[in-house]
């Protein structure tokens, strides 16, 4: 009955809140009231899944039945963990493209983000088991009413809600930011632009399941989405920005986006030959069968002249 009322509300909808979630729902269940005026005909939650499962689908149906909400349970294969699923929803990769964005906003999450309390939302014991900095800052909750009419108001491309702030970066002279673990809520229409889905197509393709990738689209996203001169509202700082500057936002990690970066530009042939070189148990052996795999004796003895000097980059 509420995603009939959904269909017929149509560009009426509001917001659809996004969960990347590996066997770690209940995280988010019991955090759900930091969520708050969550309209049952305007608004949906989706959990996008890794470890979906019969009893996972029925908790997640159980839950909308609980709170009277439009769900949405999709599962996709566990490879590229949370980035990638992103990159697939945003392009009709996992779900129906046209339902995905069927909403004014996607406010999308990790399955701890709400979360304060659980072992997954520390850090170890080498950083003092502190709160890590993909999770929601504290005292804070997600307002729905109010991010709408701020929407509005400030025609705003987005919201980003960081417990450390985002991470700023330059790249070809622009600046960008990087929202601590993706968690991000962007305008449905701006994810809709061609230049966005074939970024995102890129981003898909470059992916090779390692957490270095998985960093390194991190910082894309605010390539993709973050660029000064668009309006985006700091949930945490209850500040409006159209420019990221040095006052606000730290560049510590910048240098590790630069290196990714580089390396990701890197044809897939070439990434897959330098973590072989990397690798302290790759022998010559194994660099031969890789050769033979490929069929392209010319292409490794290149590639391994030219990229062999550029490994300590």
């Amino acid at each position: 009955m509420l995603a009939e009322q959904q269909r017929r509300a149509g560009s009426m909808t509001r917001f659809d809140i996004v969960v990347w979630n590996y066997d770690r729902l209940e995280l988010f269940f019991r955090n759900f009231h930091k969520i708050r005026n969550i309209d049952p005909v305007r608004d949906r939650v989706t959990i996008v899944s890794t470890s979906p499962s019969m009893a996972e689908s029925h908790r997640v149906e159980e839950f909308g039945r609980e709170h009277k909400l439009v769900m949405r349970y999709l599962p996709r294969r566990n490879y590229g963990i949370d980035q990638l699923g992103r990159a697939e929803y945003f392009t009709g990769g996992v779900g129906d493209l046209d339902e995905n964005l069927s909403h004014e906003y996607i406010l999308q999450m990790q399955d701890h983000y709400l979360d304060l309390t659980s072992d997954v939302s520390r850090s170890g014991p080498e950083f003092g088991f502190k709160i890590k900095e993909d999770v929601i800052p504290d005292d804070v909750t997600f307002d729905l009413d109010r991010m709408e009419q701020l929407g509005t108001t400030h025609d705003l491309k987005g919201f980003f809600c960081d417990r450390a702030d985002p991470w700023l970066f330059s790249l070809a002279a622009s600046n960008y930011i990087a929202p601590n673990g993706g968690n991000f809520t962007i305008r449905t229409a701006a994810v809709r632009d061609e230049p966005v889905q074939r970024a995102c197509r890129d981003l898909m393709r470059s992916c090779d399941n390692r957490w270095d990738w998985a960093v390194y689209a991190e910082f894309m996203w605010g390539v993709i989405f973050f660029q000064e001169g668009e309006r985006f509202y700091d949930l945490k700082r209850d500040r409006l920005f159209e420019r990221w500057n040095e006052e606000a936002f730290s560049r510590a990690y910048e240098p590790i986006f630069h290196r990714l970066k580089r390396f990701y530009d890197r044809p897939a042939f070439m990434r897959e030959l330098l973590w072989r070189l990397r690798d302290p148990r790759t022998t010559a052996t194994t660099m031969l069968r890789f050769a033979l795999r490929d069929r392209a004796y010319g292409r490794v003895r290149t590639a391994w002249r030219r990229g062999s000097r550029r490994l300590e980059r």
